[in-house]
């Protein structure tokens, strides 16, 4: 005779007040389930079952933001060229280039050097500050477009809204300077 199990809101070995009664092969399949990501639920009956997962509205959203946010981080916004080079710099290389390069303009220097990843740059100080105030400029619009984006998904009532969002749109173009 094959071992019991039962069921009330969880699992049990031995008979409780309201619980069903499952077989011990039955509660295997349930648990194999549960580890391939469904979830056990109970039915009408109070017999529990598997049932795929639904996340909920939150929990989509949340997903969404975060794929958002990896596209933010990725190279198809974080990305500018100068000349056949590409790459980018964080906000603090950013800050810090412009404070060197201003130092470097108030000594007298008519020239800088910028790396972009291994890409040695050797540009007028004027050029520089410029190139970096337009990249500024770009972060903050893309910045900004992601946070509107944030905001609208935040915004989004369905499921079927949230899976259909697209946030790739709105970006300002890249950058693209010529050394």
């Amino acid at each position: 005779m094959e071992q019991k199990m039962y069921w009330k809101n969880g699992f049990y070995d031995v008979p409780i007040d309201g619980a069903v009664e499952i077989t011990k092969r039955y509660w295997q399949e349930l648990l194999d389930g549960q580890s391939s990501g469904l979830v056990i639920v109970e039915n009408e009956k109070g017999y529990p079952i598997l049932k795929g997962y639904e996340p909920t509205l939150l929990e989509l959203k949340a997903r969404k933001i975060a794929e958002l946010q990896a596209y933010d981080s990725s190279e198809s916004v974080n990305s500018f060229s100068i000349g056949n080079v590409s790459g980018w710099l964080n906000k603090s290389t950013r800050v810090g280039l412009m404070n060197s390069i201003s130092i470097e303009r108030e000594s007298g220097r008519p020239e800088t050097t910028i790396w972009l990843n291994d890409a040695k740059l050797v540009l007028s100080i004027e050029k520089a500050i410029d190139m970096l105030q337009q990249i500024e400029l770009y972060a903050l619009a893309c910045y900004h477009t992601t946070q509107g984006h944030i905001k609208a998904i935040n915004q989004l009532e369905t499921k079927e809204e949230i899976e259909a969002y697209n946030f790739k749109t709105g970006y300002p173009g890249k950058l693209s300077f010529f050394g």
